[in-house]
């Protein structure tokens, strides 16, 4: 993921987003909504369980974030995510 890329992604932080791809305990897997994308990439990188790397996150039309498209766009914004600032 480019830094344009990781930039791009930060400036839709605020836009509706699902979280896929974590497996609870009794083995199904339970889509997380209800989050902004940047409460999403903060999600995936810092409060999932240990299978967090097959999470993805889905967003706006068709688009998606990988786990490690999460902690490279984490790397660079996650202060300001944590904060929520505009």
């Amino acid at each position: 993921m480019t830094p344009e890329d990781r930039r791009a992604v930060y400036s839709h932080r605020e836009i509706a987003a699902i979280i896929k791809g974590i497996t609870l305990d009794d083995g199904t897997d339970a889509p997380i909504t209800g989050k902004s994308l940047g409460e999403a990439i903060l999600f995936v990188s810092e409060e999932a369980s240990t299978n967090a790397s097959s999470a993805h996150i889905v967003y706006g039309a068709n688009e998606s974030l990988s786990y490690t498209d999460c902690l490279s766009i984490y790397r660079d914004y996650g202060p300001a995510l944590r904060r929520g600032s505009n």
